[in-house]
Parts: C-alpha cells; sequence; structure tokens
C-alpha cells in the first residue's frame, strides 16, 4: 500500500495502499459538460496505451450521457494470454477507505460515534500517545500515527515474501505505535493506513459485530453493490477480472501475485470489488443514497493534502475542467484502482490495471490522460 508522488501526473507518497489521487494537467480545457466524453472506440485506444506504457491489462468503466461502457485492454494472463474479464473482480487498495468512512459515518448517523470525540473514548489504552487524537482525524488523515506499511512493506521483495503471512488488527496498531507521533495532531496532512486500521477496530467495538458484517449491511447491500466484499484471511479472489503482477525481481520479469492474504490491510484495504460495483458506490454515496446530507457535507469538508489534491472524510477531491471531481485511488500487489466522480456533468470513470506497485511514470501518465479526457471530453472535440 504505497501512494504515488506526481502532482500533475499520479498524487502520491507513503507505502502500502495507494491513496494518490490521478489528475492531468486540464486546467485550460473547456467544461467537460459541453463535449461529449470519449466514444466506446477511443476508449479502447487510450486502454491500449495504457497497455503498450508498461501494464499488462486494464478493465475500464464508464458511465456518463453517453451510457455505460466496459472496455478492456492487454492480457489478464500472462500464462493463457486471455483477457481481462469486465464483470470480474479485484483487489481496490485504498478505495476500501471511502467505504470505510461511509461505515463510519453512518454510525456517527445514529449516534453511536461522535467525529470530534478522542479514539481513545472508544478504544481505550490501544494509542500509547497523551496526545488526543479524533475519530475526525483519523478519517482525514490527521492523526499524526506512523504508517505500519512503511516497516512491512519496505520493498517489492518484501511484499512478496510476506503474502502468506496473517496479521491481526491489534498487531497493525502495534507495529505504528513503536514510532512516535509524526506531528501534533490535526496539525498537518500525513496519509497513513494506521488509521483507517483503527477505524476498523472502532466500528467493530461500538457496534459488537465484525467490520465485514456491519460494511455489508450498512453500505454494500444498501448501494445495491453484488459483486463487492472483505476478503479477510482467504488469499485468494473468488472470480478475478485477471491475475495481478509485480516486477520483483527485476523490471522486466512479472511475478504473479494473484493469491494474496490481504489481512495486512484489512480496513484499510481489503476490499475486493468490479468496476461495475465501483462506479454504483460512488454514484450512490454521492447522491445522498448512504449517508444523510449534514453528513455527506462533512465527509467533503476537505484539506489540502497535495498540490492540487485535497482530502475530505475517506475521499481525494479535485477540480478539473470546471467541476468537482471526487473519489479515491488503491494499489496492492498486483492491483491498481481509479474511480472518480463528477456528481455536476453525472460522468464517472473507475479503471483497473494488473500491476501497481512496480507501476511505471509512463503509464501512470496515460492512466492520468484517460480519466482527464473522460471528464474533459473527448481529446479530439475539444
Amino acid at each position: 500500500m504505497r501512494m504515488l508522488k506526481h502532482a500533475a501526473a499520479v498524487l502520491a507518497g507513503s507505502a502500502l495502499v495507494c491513496l494518490a489521487l490521478p489528475i492531468a494537467a486540464t486546467a485550460a480545457a473547456p467544461v467537460a459538460s459541453s463535449v461529449p466524453p470519449p466514444s466506446r472506440s477511443t476508449l479502447a485506444q487510450q486502454a491500449g496505451r495504457v497497455v503498450a506504457a508498461g501494464v499488462p491489462g486494464a478493465d475500464i468503466e464508464t458511465r456518463d450521457e453517453r451510457g455505460t461502457r466496459s472496455v478492456v485492454a492487454g492480457v489478464g494472463d500472462l500464462r493463457t494470454s486471455e483477457p481481462p474479464r469486465p464483470s470480474g473482480e479485484f483487489r481496490i487498495g485504498s478505495v476500501t477507505k471511502s467505504f470505510t468512512a461511509t461505515l463510519v459515518l453512518s454510525l456517527v448517523a445514529e449516534g453511536r460515534i461522535e467525529l470530534d470525540a478522542p479514539i481513545d473514548r472508544y478504544l481505550p489504552g490501544v494509542l500509547p500517545y497523551s496526545d488526543t487524537i479524533t475519530v475526525r482525524q483519523l478519517l482525514q488523515h490527521r492523526s499524526g500515527l506512523y504508517d505500519y506499511a512503511n516497516v512491512l512493506w519496505a520493498n517489492p521483495k518484501l511484499v512478496a515474501r510476506s503474502r502468506y503471512r496473517d496479521y491481526a488488527p491489534a498487531d497493525l496498531v502495534r507495529i505504528a505505535t513503536q514510532k512516535p507521533l509524526q506531528f501534533i495532531p490535526g496539525r498537518q496532512f500525513l496519509y497513513s493506513n494506521t488509521d483507517y486500521v483503527m477505524l476498523g477496530m472502532l466500528v467493530e467495538k461500538v457496534t459488537g459485530d465484525s467490520y465485514a458484517h456491519e460494511l455489508s449491511r450498512r453500505v454494500l447491500d444498501p448501494a445495491g453493490l453484488r459483486h463487492t466484499y472483505v476478503a479477510g484471511h482467504d488469499p485468494r479472489l473468488r472470480q478475478p477480472s485477471a491475475r495481478g503482477y509485480e516486477a520483483v525481481h527485476s523490471p522486466t520479469r512479472l511475478t504473479d501475485l494473484t493469491t494474496y492474504n490481504m489481512s495486512v490491510a484489512w480496513a484499510s484495504g481489503d476490499i475486493v470489488s468490479t468496476t461495475h460495483d465501483l462506479n454504483l458506490f460512488y454514484s450512490a454515496l454521492l447522491d445522498g443514497r448512504l449517508l444523510p446530507s449534514t453528513l455527506l457535507r462533512q465527509m467533503q469538508q476537505y484539506e489540502p493534502a497535495f498540490p492540487g489534491f485535497d482530502y475530505g472524510l475517506g475521499l481525494g477531491h479535485t477540480e478539473m475542467c470546471g467541476q468537482q471531481i471526487w473519489g479515491h485511488v488503491g494499489g496492492v500487489p498486483g492491483y491498481g484502482t481509479y474511480s472518480f466522480t463528477s456528481p455536476q456533468s453525472a460522468r464517472q470513470i473507475t479503471i483497473s490495471v494488473n500491476r501497481s506497485l512496480t507501476l511505471s511514470p509512463a503509464a501512470e501518465k496515460e492512466i492520468n490522460a484517460l480519466i482527464a479526457d473522460e471528464f474533459c471530453g473527448d481529446p479530439a472535440q475539444r
């Protein structure tokens, strides 16, 4: 789980689950609603460029005034040369954070959690610090907690070697709390997967039930997501869209990391979904069908994270072609996910690629261009 580091290409910065919000330099482009979105053939060409830049395969779904379009490109299985399956499942990495935040806010709506209450009220003694860290600060990555991923996934070889290791949430927090707080809570943004592991523990404490069960009951089922679930300790994917690969040993040799115990990510990045389900989720969330309007507005109250990129409560935000764009990016071994929505123009795009932690800057650039074209319109008509 890492954050990529680009301002106009892909924003990023830490380890483990990808947070970054890809944005292309589109400030001078026309507003997207005035230019038709790319056609299916244009999307296919763009997907082909992503593959040519070093990704084995890509699976894309867009939703806009032209309808819903699914496109795949490249190879989903290097052994058989079969293409990705457009209805198949993949690991969504840190896109999980939007789901976890929605779950926490549903409990806020019921009065069972207070956003500005200290986390110690609910989980006494879990954190060894004297500083007060609130639920809101965890949601917005302003807690100052060290990211345990910097230890567990320090490099691709370590990522591959630990693929079958099992972790409990408390194990992950203990690794993080071996380090001091990185700053006084609330003072700045620092992406940390530890924040969302703590939030998963919070959900289980206040409900007395599992994170996976509460997520299904409060978020997945109401949003109508039929192919989304928490993988838990099962390292297998049920119906993979594509097998996942990383350049573990050399830049030219890809290692199959499809089978992976993602308990290392849990409430921070352990959800499996499809391109269709992710578009459904963000549509339901931003249309106000999952949270009361007052809480959705709080979720969208963002603070600066990086140049050109802001962060709310589990939601990434940027402006593109005069529109507000919301969503998240996730990256875990073998799978990179990019899911964005513009409520203003009712345009959405979700992309899954089957290489992430060792993705090249050239591939990131092509993914950014694909996203920008969906919101800014077909480049041939701009």
